[in-house]
Formats: C-alpha cells, structure tokens, sequence
C-alpha cells in the first residue's frame, strides 16, 4: 500500500505517548480483540506501526473511507454502510481527540474534520489512477481488507477499554493460528520469481539487482490485453524502413525473437518502443537503463533522418522531437506489454526486452551504415551537379563578355563577373553544407558505437 499514509501517521502522533490504554494499543490486548471477520488482518496493515494511537486509526479510518466512497467504482459494501462507518470513526475520533487535550496540557488541539480532510485528499492523489490500473476487483479485495482493519480497530479499542468482552480462548488460538498461515502465503506470494538463465548479447543490456529492488505492484486479475502500436507519429510513410523476416523492399530482415514483438513496424518506431521499454524497466526495477535509452533513441532519430529527412530540409537534429513523441505514444502500449507478460509467464520482462531490443539495434546499425553510405553517394551527386552548373554558368559569362559593340562591353563584362562570382559563392556553401553534414554523420555513429563497444 501507499507510503505516504505512513507520513501522514507520523504528523498525526508525533506528540509523546501517554502510555493511556484509552489512547494507546497494548498488542497484549489484540488477540483478545480480533473475531472470525479480522482473524487475518495486519494488526497495523499499512501504518508505520501497531503503536499508533487509536484516535490517529480512527482518523485514518474515516479518511480513507471517505475516499473509497468518493471514488465510487470499488465499494466493498454498500455506500449507505460506508456513511455510517465514517460517521462512527469519525465520532471515535473527536472523542478520543478531546480525552487526550484534558488529559495532557501540551496535546495540541486538531480539527477532526481537517486532518479527515488530509487523509482523503491524499489517498485521492492515487486511489483513482489504482482503480483504473489494478483493477476494480482487485480494489474490491484491498478495500475489504481497509474495513477489516478498520473493524479491528475499532474492537481492539472497545476490549481494551472495558467496552466488549475479549474473544474466548479457544477461539484466540484458532485465529493466531489463521493469521500465521495468512502471514506464511503473503511471504511466499511476495518472494521474487526465478530468473531465466544469464544472457551475453553483443550491445549493453539492463541487469537486474536483486537487492533493494522496488516491489512490483500486483499482477492484474483481470486479462490484460496489449493495445495495437496504432499509427505512428507523423502519420504512415511509405519511405519508413520496416522490421521482417523476408528480405522485401524496404524491409531490415531480423531473426524471430525480434520479428515477434515488431513484425512489420517502422524500424523507428521499433526502436523508439524500445525507449519506453528501458524507461520502464529503469522505473519498475531500479536498474539504470540510460545507456540503452540514449542509444536507442540516437538510433531512431537516424533512421528516421535517413528515411524522411530531405523532406523540408530537415537535419538530424529535428529528428530527436519526433523519436520523443513516439516514445511517449507507445508509453501505454509497453506498461500493458509489462502486465501482460507478468501474468503469461510469471516473471518481469526485463531480461527478455533486454535481448529483444539490444538484438533490433545491432540490426538497426547496419541500417544505419547504409543511411550513412546513402547520404554520401547523395552528397557526391549534388557536388557533381553543383560543379556542373558552376562551369556552365562560367562558360555563358565567358561567351557573352567576347560579343557586342563598345557601347555593350562593359556592361556584358561587369555582368559575367558578377554571375561568376555568384555561382562560386552558391557552390562554395553548397560544399560547406555537405561536409558539415558527413562531419555529423560520422561523429554520430562513432560515438553510438563506442557505447555499444564496437
């Protein structure tokens, strides 16, 4: 569950402990308390300890159930029940807030429907998104599981006041005996999945650490089916390199690790999914993944440059803002991908996009050689052309300055040297233009190779 209701706990009990039994839990008591309905709760579910104080519980209680309620979509009982658990923590609450100002001087005085307010207002920054993402049935499961703390709460506070008769013994050990069973399931359910064997591909993969890593959320109920990869940004272009098996027109041919997860994509969609994929593995695990994020889309921006960036004049550079908006496009897609494949195979896709995507970019190297060998035959014909309409044009202003009378002489010279001299400046740019542009070519896949240690 949400850390932040642990701070927000903190801020509520940060005054000293009475050590009042009104006020404080004594876990001698919780055994006596709990019945058939909370035999298998947390004594402290989500709070930062057991040792938070009932008036702070029942506030939680009553904020959280605010939310649920507000929320709507996974209600684990009726609505007109909820309002009537948060009335009756919310009544807890005030009474124990005002026991505890009498009997310490030093409490400071809180507004019970304020920090109601608080505790709503952040399980509302992610209750919302959680429905939607996890589920409404599995939300279903945790707010059913927040009604038996809560009840717990509330009967462990009444036994240890004097206000309900504890739990018969028999009855006490049978509910231990449920709640270890319980603790013994959510302990082999959190351990971590197997991993497949080491791979050693030719480029840098993401690795997985193993200690410290952030805990997965759970694994959807529900089928989780992945979205198409749809129409990439800037629309269908015939003139985009596409990812296959068969050896086509305007087809990169990978093997069928790689043609399953991008058969017929644009090459630099591919690699710009690949982009999203590092991020996430990057969020999910902890693992840094910038290396491969920062080559994968280095090499997407050239091959899409390669593939469509004479229209417009458009240099490599503008290249970067599309690759970007693909990636943020296909977001959706990969943390489907992630779900997905959790719930196939039991295990996090890390390792195998890993392969999947270092084995497209070694592909798209070999592509990107041929965008560079391209743009070099291309550069050699424009100075060709270039060359060719600069002696043409010299030639014109040398016939022109031999003919005509005295009167025109002059005139018709002036004009040649000016014609030369502006097609010697046009070509001079033109070339200037050409190197600049090899220069950059070739200082990208240098360094896109030095990452990959080739």
């Amino acid at each position: 569950m949400r850390i932040w209701l642990s701070l927000l706990v903190v801020g509520l009990a940060g005054a000293p402990a009475l050590a009042d039994k009104k006020l404080d839990p004594d876990p001698a008591f919780l055994p006596k308390a709990r019945s058939a309905a909370t035999a298998t709760v947390e004594a402290h579910y989500d709070l930062v300890s057991d040792k938070v104080p009932f008036w702070a519980r029942f506030l939680i209680c009553a904020g959280q159930l605010t939310a649920a309620r507000d929320e709507g979509r996974a209600l684990p009982i009726p609505k007109d029940g909820i309002e009537k658990l948060i009335a009756d923590y919310r009544a807890r609450a005030v009474e124990l807030i005002a026991y505890r100002q009498k009997a310490d001087a030093k409490a400071p005085a809180l507004d019970v429907d304020a920090e109601i307010a608080k505790v709503r207002a952040g399980a509302m920054q992610f209750l919302p998104g959680d429905v939607t993402k996890i589920g409404v049935e599995t939300m279903k499961k945790r707010a059913t599981e927040r009604l038996a703390f809560c009840q717990l709460t509330r009967d462990w506070y009444e036994v240890q006041s004097g206000l309900r008769t504890a739990t018969a013994p028999a009855d006490q050990q049978k509910f231990a005996k449920q709640e270890a069973e319980q603790r013994a399931r959510d302990k082999a359910a959190s351990a971590p999945a197997p991993m497949p064997p080491a791979i050693k591909p030719s480029v840098v993969q993401p690795t997985m650490r193993t200690a410290g890593a952030p805990a997965q959320p759970p694994v959807p109920t529900a089928k989780v089916v992945v979205p198409d990869a749809g129409t990439t940004v800037g629309g269908l272009d015939m003139r985009d390199i596409r990812v296959g098996l068969a050896a086509t027109g305007g087809t990169v041919v990978v093997p069928p690790l790689v043609s399953g997860d991008f058969s017929l994509r644009p090459l630099w969609s591919a690699l710009a999914e690949c982009v999203a994929r590092m991020e996430l593995i990057q969020a999910r695990t902890g693992d840094s993944t910038r290396v491969q994020q920062e080559g994968y889309a280095k090499r997407a921006a050239y091959i899409l440059w390669g593939s469509r960036g004479d229209v417009g004049g458009k240099d490599l550079g503008a290249m970067a803002g599309p690759v970007s908006q693909e990636r943020a496009r296909l977001g959706p897609r990969v943390a489907a991908s992630w779900d997905e494949h959790r719930q196939r195979t039991g295990q996090i896709p890390n390792a195998h996009w890993g392969q999947v995507c270092g084995a497209l970019e070694t592909y798209a190297g070999a592509e990107a050689q041929r965008v560079l060998q391209a743009k070099r035959v291309q550069a050699q014909r424009d100075h060709a052309e270039a060359m060719k309409k600069f002696n043409a044009q010299s030639s014109s202003s040398g016939g022109s300055s031999s003919g005509g009378g005295y009167s025109g002489y002059s005139g018709s010279t002036n004009s040649g040297a000016a014609d030369a001299n502006r097609s010697r400046i046009e070509h001079q740019q033109t070339m200037q233009r050409y190197e600049r542009e090899n220069r950059q070519i070739r200082q990208e896949i240098r360094a896109i190779d030095r990452k990959y240690g080739r």
